[in-house]
């Protein structure tokens, strides 16, 4: 029986010190601008998304609705991993200086990973959103049942009294207030929700614009959970370098070992 092929062995993890930052510094604050736009976006994505995949088949609806939120969040989760591993980055560069006895400016440090600065960034972004999602959250009212338009052929019919005053009714308008507008941008910001939602009825819809707020920041908070592993992320690349440097000297050693057999003279029996 042959034996057993032993396994290589898994390379140690390689794990740099770094410098840690601040996360609630001068750079966690120009951070806050681009995390509010990322958050906008997020919005704009729902309605695309929920407009160009709206379906009759309330299935179909609902797992939409979910795969749209859940690639939301993906997303943010993605470009909170990219930065938090370019800060974790630039920490191993400022350790480095330290060590070389150099300087460490303090605007340099802010710079630098802390695995709550995503957090404390996305909150203070969240800010102006979870407040409007607040407030309209005390004024949101069950939605009720909304007449149609009338076909052309009943305006003959208002000139007679036993129907002129039910016919009156329907041309009653109702003006558009500030609770429409608010509920027209808290519906866009929470769209894959109410999509949901309205499958069940008023009030389930009515349920998600009252708990807007929380529904608001579910997508975004991927981005704080993703650059929490800034520094995980960064160890991972350092051990597949070192696993990329260990092939090559393998690989230089063994084609130096070939060209050194090749280069000896052939003895002669």
């Amino acid at each position: 029986m042959q034996e057993k092929k032993k396994k290589k062995p898994f390379p140690e993890k390689v794990v740099k010190p770094i410098l840690q930052g601040s996360w609630n510094g001068r750079e966690a604050w120009k951070m806050v601008p681009g995390r509010m736009l990322s958050i906008l976006s997020i919005a704009l994505l729902y309605l695309f998304c929920i407009i160009m995949l709206g379906f009759n088949n309330n299935i179909l609806r609902i797992v939409t609705s979910v795969v749209i939120i859940i690639g939301a969040t993906y997303y943010q989760w993605v470009r909170g991993i990219e930065r938090g591993e370019k800060d974790a980055s630039f920490g191993e560069i400022l350790y480095n200086r330290q060590q070389e006895g150099k300087t460490v400016a303090a605007e340099d440090l802010d710079r630098s990973f802390h695995p709550l600065k995503g957090l404390f960034v996305t909150l203070i972004a969240l800010i102006p959103f979870v407040a409007v999602c607040l407030i309209y959250a005390f004024m949101a009212q069950r939605a009720t049942f909304q007449l149609g338009v009338l076909p052309s052929w009943t305006q003959s019919l208002q000139g007679h009294n036993e129907f002129s005053d039910a016919l009156n009714y329907y041309g009653v308008k109702t003006a558009f207030t500030f609770t429409h507008l608010m509920r027209i941008i808290v519906r866009t910001l929470i769209m894959p929700f109410v999509n949901i939602a309205t499958v069940v009825g008023n009030d389930a819809v009515l349920l998600i614009e009252r708990l807007s707020p929380l529904c608001v920041i579910i997508a975004p908070l991927g981005y704080p959970l993703g650059y929490s592993r800034g520094h995980e992320i960064r160890s991972r690349i350092n051990t597949r370098i070192k696993i990329a440097d260990a092939k090559k000297k393998r690989r230089e050693r063994k084609a130096r070992r070939q060209r050194q057999r090749s280069s000896s003279p052939e003895r002669l029996i």
